[in-house]
Order: C-alpha cells, then sequence, then structure tokens
C-alpha cells in the first residue's frame, strides 16, 4: 500500500492517478476524508494531519511506502511528523517533496531543508524531489492580469525552467513504483528555460489578448509581498531567489523528468493553455 500525503493538490492528485492506473493501492491522508468521496473509487482516505503527529500513525499502519508533500505554514515541522510517524511504522520507502531552492538558500528551499536533513539520517529507504519553481504560481498573475494586462515581477530578461506540477506528480508516482531511486535526490525542471517576457507571450497566446510583463525593481516587490502579508523570511527567500533568475543561476534544464517519465516535461504553453479559464 502506498500513502499519498497532499493527495488532493496540483501534485498530490496527478500522483495518485498516475498510481491507480498502475493497479497499485493507494491510501490519502486528508484533514476531511468527506473531501475525497467519490474522488477515486478504491482510495482509502484516513483522517490525519501533519500538524498533529498525534493523528498519523493510523494513517501509515500497514503502509510499504509514502509520498510526503508538506503544504502548511510549517513545512519543516510537518516534513518531521511524517518521517518520525513512518520510521515508527516500519515503512520502507518515502519520497519526499522539496525544492530546488535547497542548496542555494531560496525560495521554498529554506522550509524544505530540515525535512531532507531528517530524511537522510533517518532508517528509511528514501529519494528527495527537487522541483523548480510551480508554473501553475502564474495563476497569482491572475488579478492585475484581468485588471491590467500585465503581470509584475523582479526578474528582468533571466530566464528559469519552471515545471508543470502535473509533471512532478508523475515523477512521483513512478520513483514510488518503481526500483532504482533509493538514495537518489532528483532535480526536476521544465524542459525550457523561459523568462517572464516568453509567459506573457504564452498567455497572450492562450488567452487571446495582449498579456505583459513588466519588470520592477526589488524594492517594489518586497512592498507588495509585505502588503500582501507575507512573512518577512518568505520575502527575502523569494528575493534572493529572482536575484538568481536576474543573472542566470536557474537557467539550466535537468534530465530527470524525461528520463524518469520517458517523455519531455510539459511546457509553460502547456500549462496557459490548459488554465485559460482562470485569468477569465
Amino acid at each position: 500500500m502506498i500513502l499519498v500525503i497532499g493527495a488532493g493538490g496540483k501534485v498530490g492528485t496527478p500522483a495518485v492517478q498516475r498510481l491507480l492506473d498502475k493497479g497499485l493501492v493507494v491510501r490519502a491522508l486528508t484533514r476531511d476524508p468527506a473531501k475525497m468521496a467519490g474522488v477515486w473509487p478504491g482510495v482509502e482516505a484516513v483522517t490525519g494531519d501533519l500538524d498533529r503527529p498525534e493523528t498519523l500513525p493510523p494513517a501509515f499502519e500497514g503502509v510499504d511506502a509514502a509520498l510526503v508533500i508538506s503544504a502548511g505554514n510549517d513545512i519543516a515541522g510537518e516534513d518531521t511528523n511524517a518521517i518520525d510517524a513512518a520510521t515508527a511504522a516500519g515503512v520502507d520507502r518515502l519520497v519526499l517533496l522539496s525544492s530546488q531552492g535547497v542548496i542555494a538558500n531560496v525560495a521554498s528551499g529554506p522550509f524544505h531543508a530540515a525535512g531532507e536533513e531528517r530524511l537522510r539520517a533517518s532508517a528509511l529507504s528514501w529519494t528527495i524531489l527537487r522541483p523548480a519553481i510551480f508554473m501553475a504560481n502564474a495563476a497569482q498573475w491572475r488579478d492585475t492580469i484581468k485588471a491590467q494586462g500585465a503581470f509584475y515581477e523582479p526578474t528582468g530578461t533571466g530566464a528559469h525552467a519552471m515545471i508543470h506540477p502535473s509533471d512532478i506528480g508523475e515523477v512521483a508516482a513512478e520513483v514510488l513504483a518503481s526500483p532504482g531511486h533509493v538514495g537518489q535526490t532528483y532535480e526536476l525542471t521544465g524542459p525550457e528555460a523561459i523568462t517572464s517576457a516568453d509567459c506573457a507571450a504564452a498567455l497572450s497566446a492562450a488567452l487571446g489578448t495582449e498579456v505583459r510583463h513588466v519588470d520592477i525593481p526589488d524594492e517594489a516587490f518586497r512592498q507588495a509581498m509585505a502588503g500582501f502579508g507575507a512573512p518577512p523570511v518568505l520575502i527575502d527567500s523569494l528575493s534572493r531567489y529572482f536575484a538568481m533568475v536576474r543573472v542566470g543561476d536557474f537557467a539550466h534544464v535537468s534530465p530527470a523528468v524525461a528520463d524518469i517519465l520517458g517523455r519531455p516535461g510539459r511546457t509553460f504553453r502547456d500549462w496557459a493553455v490548459e488554465n485559460a479559464a482562470v485569468f477569465g
């Protein structure tokens, strides 16, 4: 049996579907099992909360392998709680969703580093996935695109290899379902490095109306994030990430998605077409 934590999200959903397509038995951890009812016939939904470790033992009972996707306000604590529960239950393998930003300590990397360290020090057989920034983050541009036909980001002409969340989920499923991945840390990127101007062009084509990227100074970005109530540690981490994008530090493309899935990853143009309705 494979336990998927975060089954209802942008990564967890395609992961569950690919595991089911392979004929595997899947259990989903959720705060509200009623929301999972009827979504995937045959998937067992169990109540649990990564922020409440006392709720986790029943979810891990009888599990052979687990996918951990932490998305709360305390990612390090949630990762730790899942790893400890898996160890106590005698789970054989654990796949942890981390971040490409771990090495450079930028973006969501600082929040995932502790979980990686905990997992490597555990007795579990492990695989770590470090995806690039999600294409789905572009949905955050929705309001200004609707109102002004533009989005604002301090990336200059720098490119980064954004990744489609569905590719991450499918990679996670393949890693869980096949041998040869234990002890591996995979950097996952999209199939090409693209600039914010490239994103604007893709959205323009998908929406049938002009979308522009407006480059902004770092300080303006920081002020905008603060206005949205983002914590200072996140603001600083994202600001440093975009500074690295501007100089090309995240422009490299990893072969891992194509190697594991046997096909190229989805492009931002694909994502834009699939999600045009998000932008009205």
